[in-house]
């Protein structure tokens, strides 16, 4: 079986983000390892590695052993994402040869157009984002490449959503390190890259972090016609807004690469129905990046700063507006409020919580099996769970007056950056350059991160106390997210993320090069694997 045709079998199999449907996509693919003769007379490396799954979804593997400990790993994800977007064309959303022929009755764009009428170019949901990088993983993997350096696939679901597969991933890599004696010299990720032209060819050398700080305010409730008398915790969640929204000192940069600034995902007060006070609770949580220049906790400190300056930005509104009013229109029956900003961290105010609660162990398992319910059951979000953790923990400090507590929210994925592991990478980096060159004429771009958030997060630590200060402030249980460092710190490889050339992800017209999958990358992998 060729790559053409692994990835044909990948592609007709409806495998839509954070549902059951990636459990078929999973036995798909262990279906066509077990087909193979070097799996079939070594079933045992060889598998499906679940781990405590909400949906059951499982990670696939498969090991060819090579005489040595070095090992090259292999990995991509399986999940897509949906395909309601075809709208009419749906029914061919997974049939590329179909899809094809129908995108022709529709008026494209040049590009797409151009692209349609190019054989190299390959149409259809989740040929690009990323199963032709798992069908290259596949067709390298059943194929003995060099009989010294052992070679690890693992396709892992969810990585459109909140990564759970490479999480739980990070586990299985660990146990098959200490089970077969492997010395992971490289991860690499078949992601797919966009280029601006045909004669360039792009890597990437680490990962983008993603931090998603929640901050729920609560302000002093009262009666609209009263406001004075009360501080609006929608007041100061705007202003913190205003003050983090793309806000340029807030991005991070690295080996000539910078980060967008953090912008907000979410943004409401928590009032159920329509009253005339004012909101108590108002909540906000922002997508950060960040880079490894920038440590996780420097941003928490970061953001805890800002929430401060907003609030007594706020506490000094209210206090010139009282004063104006009091002094030109007399306020009668008022009394002026004496506020003093508060903010804590998540880890701050359960600590306070506990302390006012003898109980406090019980009421907190109380909540968490609650509001773990909920997302099983797919009735809230994670983020939403963590807004209502963070809401009821601030009930439970007794906290009478303003606050702000910040917290993190999945999903977290810390930066990584080969020049930041010990490891000779530029062994890698030069044998791509070289083949590039020397075999198809493409120049070689190179880039410090990833940019596009990626599984390639969980391949090393370098900063495990960062990583600790997160985890400690990660709002949601453990039974619901989590990142075991343990296994990541474990694993300690350099990863670079070299897939196809692609483009339109997510789109109708999502395609991938064909050529890069059928030759250029399988080759590329080839090479690396023999400079191990």
């Amino acid at each position: 079986m060729n790559i053409r045709e692994i990835l044909y079998r990948l592609v007709q199999v409806q495998s839509d983000t954070g549902s059951v449907k990636e459990n078929d996509m999973a036995q798909c693919i262990y279906g066509i390892i077990k087909e193979d003769e070097y799996f079939r007379k070594n079933p045992e490396l060889c598998g499906m590695y679940h781990n405590d799954d909400f949906l059951g979804r499982a990670a696939v593997w498969a090991l060819r052993r090579g005489t040595t400990d070095k090992t090259i790993v292999l990995s991509g994800h399986y999940d897509a994402v949906e395909i309601e977007s075809y709208g009419t064309l749906k029914s061919y959303a997974l049939n590329p040869d179909e899809l094809k022929e129908k995108l022709n009755d529709f008026n494209l764009h040049d590009d797409a157009k151009n692209d349609l009428k190019d054989s190299d170019w390959l149409f259809g949901r989740g040929t690009c984002d990323m199963k032709a990088g798992i069908a290259i993983d596949i067709d390298c993997v059943l194929e003995q490449i060099n009989s010294e350096v052992n070679v690890l696939f693992v396709g892992v679901h969810d990585e459109e959503n909140l990564s759970a597969g490479m999480r739980q991933s990070t586990r299985l890599l660990s146990e098959l390190k200490h089970k077969y004696n492997l010395d992971y010299k490289l991860v690499v990720i078949t992601e797919p890259h966009g280029r601006k032209g045909p004669d360039t060819f792009k890597i990437s050398l680490g990962s983008v972090g993603k931090i998603m700080p929640l901050i729920v305010v609560k302000g002093k409730i009262a009666h609209s016609s009263d406001v004075m008398e009360g501080l609006n915790s929608t007041a100061i969640m705007a202003e913190i807004i205003s003050n983090m929204e793309l806000n340029p000192h807030l991005c991070s940069t690295d080996r000539n690469m910078t980060t967008p600034p953090p912008t907000v995902l979410y943004a409401r007060d928590m009032k159920e129905t329509y009253d005339v006070s004012i909101p108590e609770y108002s909540s906000v949580f922002f997508n950060y990046q960040f880079l490894k220049s920038k440590t996780p906790e420097k941003i928490i400190e970061e953001v805890k700063d800002m929430c401060l300056n907003s609030m007594k930005t706020v506490i000094d509104k209210y206090n010139k507006a009282y004063d104006i009013l009091n002094e030109n229109y007399s306020l009668k029956g008022n009394n002026k409020r004496s506020y003093n900003p508060l903010v804590y961290k998540f880890e701050e105010i359960e600590k306070i919580a506990s302390e006012n609660n003898d109980n406090y162990i019980t009421l907190k398992k109380e909540l968490i099996d609650n509001i773990n319910t909920l997302v099983r059951n797919n009735e809230i979000s994670m983020q939403d769970a963590g807004i209502l953790i963070v809401k009821r923990i601030i009930e439970l400090s007794a906290i009478t007056e303003p606050v702000a507590v910040i917290g993190i929210i999945p999903p977290y994925y810390p930066a990584v950056n080969n020049s930041y592991l010990s490891n000779n990478n530029e062994i890698f980096e030069n044998t791509i350059e070289k083949v590039l060159s020397e075999h198809y004429g493409l120049k070689l771009e190179k880039e410090s991160y990833f940019m596009g958030i990626s599984d390639g997060s969980y391949t090393s630590c370098t900063n495990r106390k960062g990583e600790e200060e997160v985890m400690s402030n990660m709002v949601t249980s453990k039974e619901i997210y989590d990142i075991p460092f343990d296994y990541v710190e474990n694993i300690s490889a350099p990863v670079i993320v070299l897939g196809p050339w692609g483009k339109e992800y997510h789109t109708i017209y999502e395609r991938v090069y064909m050529p890069d999958v059928e030759k250029t990358v399988p080759e590329l992998i080839i090479k690396l694997i023999n400079t191990i």
